[in-house]
């Protein structure tokens, strides 16, 4: 069975399909050479120094970094 993209309803290919580390659904990855639309966004991981990926859904509901309030 072919795996399908949660953000755009294609077709999943086994080179650029990564995960959403906060949902958990499989996304497309496009890396700068290729020009389809973005399913995902990289975020950095600063405590594992690595990278990861967060689908177009969860980046629209969940507030960027710089928005919390360190001094409520």
């Amino acid at each position: 069975m072919e795996e399908i993209c949660s953000v755009c309803g294609k077709p999943l290919d086994e080179i650029y399909a990564v995960t959403c580390i906060a949902c958990g659904r499989k996304i497309h990855f496009s890396p700068a050479e290729t020009s389809r639309d973005d399913c995902s966004h990289i975020v950095t991981q600063l405590y594992t120094c690595g990278l990861a990926f967060v689908c177009k859904h969860c980046s629209a509901v969940q507030k960027p970094f710089g928005d919390v309030n360190a001094n409520p």
